[in-house]
């Protein structure tokens, strides 16, 4: 029998070497019977891969992206069927078996590659036993026995078993416990029942106490720290047990001072006396004054600026880690407008200009309540609509939450604002047209002849708009994904409350003057969730969905600044229409039965765009490919009305588009091409519409768009 085996052996071994002299390009690895697990996390887990396109191979000819091809090696599929079976087992699956074959084409000098795979049934938790933890309080105990305790129709991963033990691990570095471990977990199956119990050992160590905190520091700026400063932020006392969020979180307040290029908080494990350790806080400290020039690349007002700034800041300005910052920056708002009708003028071009100097602290009481008071000058162009100038000054605060709460951010901020609104002679004449239109019922040419005319002899080409408002605002949210700049999986939350003029209506009152500004309250609610749909992180789907209402509860709500009202359109809203163009259809007051009004107050009422209810929300996958690139696909929906009850479903914008990305290391860069899919103010089909003009909007963006 022996003798057989070899003689068999010594046939194929030759024929085998043969087949691999020759390359057979691998078109392809297809899954057969893989209902639990994707073939795309399957394919990741494999040592043979599929050749890539020729679209890829070609650009990679001359570039970095893209790939090579790959070829078929018998030699890897005994190390991928290994592959496919462990990671059947870290999801429970104990009883999976694989099967694989290839087909060779000889004649293309290509292969096919299968792997047939019987999943059988899961296997469920049955238990979760955390020992080692007898020495810890009995209030820990019950704490982390209710966290350690699993479902029985929970199917068993090894992921789970992570996350708990890491929770665990955790819970105990933050709570003294500094040195404490777990072993690897025992994982005993029960292939009978069907029953995972795992059993994980834990090894608490001594509970530890901070004894003293020493200070370290090097760099240019070391003569203006003192070592109290650096005590003071980091905010850990003597006499409080060992906690390694609070060293994290002390970590990176130092940063945020921008006081230090370089800022550790290390125990002094070699110094341990009893259960008391010492920490050492590491600071490399910069230079306390800087002058620097900035590329502006971001996304505000649902936009794309791009523009130059300059700032001054000097550090620990009057002690305490105080940041004092003058700043000036201008920057254009219409980049993708620009490339879409290179024809521009002069009237064309729209965006802003801001100077303001701040104040910035860490503290406040002696509580982690960062804040900032700022005075600051806007002017902006927007189109040949209208130019607007603001004065204002605002005073905000960042709270620092503590760490087992749901919400991770929360600011407050109190705004008082000058705002002065100069609307065009063009827009002016547009808006007397349609008023003489609907109140006089004449036709448009005619309409467009008294516009004219009426702008020119009452309003003399011009109207301005001034008012001053304060507002009370705070920002609660909640992040819950897992990651900041390309988030793949979770959710987050936020919301906006602002009321307005409440406080200044008050001190009026006081004095008894009259009030004649409206007084309103907004709210604002967005929600985003990453269902896992893609099992690599590197892809992702994304759903957005945004409500906002503002109510007013005293005097004309017409007369809220447009700064303070609900916008829809651009990069990051409704893409298939540019920013803010998506405003209510309907004015904010009647024009079937004008008063004895003078035309400045109509024209003052009437140009005043944007809405007081607004619905958005966005359905989005992006895919990474040629490294670092990608591609996004998307539908975006939304509108803004004069209040909830005009709401109609027939109203709501809807746009269909797709994007490309740049991942850089840092931040990814987007393009995205958005058409009007549905235009509740031009319902004609988009094949009787000027696609370049009517249909197509792009928009050039920093970061993803939600």
């Amino acid at each position: 029998m022996k003798i057989s085996y070899i003689k068999i052996f010594i046939v194929i071994l030759p024929l085998t070497l043969i087949a691999q002299n020759k390359k057979y390009e691998l078109k392809g690895i297809q899954f057969l019977g893989n209902n639990a697990i994707s073939s795309s996390s399957l394919s990741s887990v494999l040592l043979s891969k599929e050749s890539p396109g020729w679209f890829s191979q070609f650009i990679n000819k001359f570039t970095n992206l893209g790939g090579k091809a790959n070829y078929f090696d018998s030699l890897l599929i005994p190390n991928d069927i290994a592959a496919i079976k462990s990671l059947y087992q870290s999801k429970g699956f104990f009883k999976a078996s694989v099967k694989a074959k290839y087909i060779i084409d000889a004649s293309a000098n290509e292969a096919m590659l299968f792997y047939n795979i019987n999943e059988s049934q899961p296997a469920y938790f049955n238990s979760f036993v955390a020992s080692g933890l007898d020495n810890i309080d009995p209030e820990f105990q019950q704490q982390l026995g209710e966290y350690a305790k699993v479902d029985s129709i929970t199917v068993y991963e090894d992921a789970l078993v992570v996350e708990k033990g890491n929770y665990i691990l955790n819970f105990l570095r933050d709570h003294g416990f500094m040195l404490a471990k777990t072993e690897a977990p025992t994982v005993i199956v029960d292939t009978i029942k069907n029953k995972v119990d795992v059993k994980s050992k834990f090894d608490t160590g001594k509970r530890y106490k901070i004894n003293n905190i020493y200070t370290t520091k090097t760099g240019r700026g070391i003569d203006f720290v003192g070592d109290n400063l650096l005590k003071e932020i980091v905010g850990i006392k003597t006499d409080q047990w060992y906690s390694n969020y609070d060293i994290q979180r002390g970590q990176v307040r130092l940063y945020r001072t921008d006081l230090f290029t370089s800022a550790v908080i290390n125990s002094v494990i070699s110094d341990t006396v009893g259960n008391l350790v010492p920490l050492n806080i590491s600071a490399d400290v910069g230079m306390m004054h800087e002058l620097s020039p900035e590329l502006i690349m971001n996304n505000e007002d649902n936009t794309f600026n791009l523009g130059l700034a300059l700032n001054f800041v000097k550090k620990n300005f009057l002690g305490d880690a105080r940041k004092f910052t003058l700043g000036t920056s201008f920057a254009a708002q219409n980049a993708s407008e620009f490339i879409k009708r290179p024809s521009f003028s002069s009237s064309d071009f729209f965006g802003y200009a801001d100077a303001r100097a701040g104040i910035e602290q860490p503290f406040l009481f002696g509580k982690p309540i960062t804040t900032k008071i700022e005075t600051y000058l806007t002017v902006q162009k927007i189109k040949d609509d209208y130019n607007s100038s603001l004065l204002g000054a605002k005073l905000s605060f960042d709270f620092e939450l503590p760490q087992f709460t749901y919400f991770t951010s929360l600011s407050g901020y109190f705004n008082i604002e000058r705002s002065e609104y100069s609307y065009q002679r063009k827009y002016l004449e547009k808006l007397a047209s349609i008023f003489f239109q609907q109140t006089e019922g004449v036709s448009k040419p005619i309409a467009d002849s008294l516009a004219v005319i009426k702008v020119e002899t009452e309003l003399k080409g011009k109207l301005n708009l001034q008012s001053a408002n304060g507002v009370l605002g705070i920002n609660l949210g909640a992040n819950k994904t897992n990651s900041a700049f390309f988030p793949s999986e979770g959710y987050t939350f936020s919301f906006l409350f602002e009321d307005g003029n409440s406080i200044p209506f008050l001190f009026n009152k006081i004095f008894r003057q009259e009030f004649t500004r409206p007084l309103f309250f907004k709210a604002v609610a967005t929600t985003t969730f990453y269902p896992k749909v893609y099992s690599q992180q590197s892809d992702a789907t994304a759903f957005k969905f945004k409500i906002g209402q503002i109510f007013t509860y005293k005097n004309d709500k017409a007369d809220i600044p447009l700064n303070q009202r609900l916008y829809a359109g651009g990069s990051n809203s409704v893409r298939g229409w540019a920013t803010r163009q998506l405003v209510p259809q309907n004015p904010a007051f009647s024009l079937l039965n004008p008063t004895q009004e003078d035309l400045e107050a109509v024209l003052t009422k009437r140009a005043a765009t944007g809405g007081f209810f607004l619905i958005e929300g966005s359905i989005e996958t992006r895919n990474r490919f040629l490294g670092a690139l990608g591609a996004a696909l998307f539908i975006d929906y939304g509108n803004t009305w004069n209040g909830y009850k005009e709401f109609r479903f027939d109203e709501v914008a809807v746009a269909a588009g797709f994007g490309f990305r740049y991942y850089s290391e840092y931040i990814p860069f987007r393009i995205d091409f958005g058409l009007k899919a549905y235009d509740p103010k031009d319902r004609r089909s988009i094949f009787k519409k000027s696609f370049w003009k009517e249909t197509l909007q792009f928009h050039i963006g920093i970061g993803e768009a939600f």
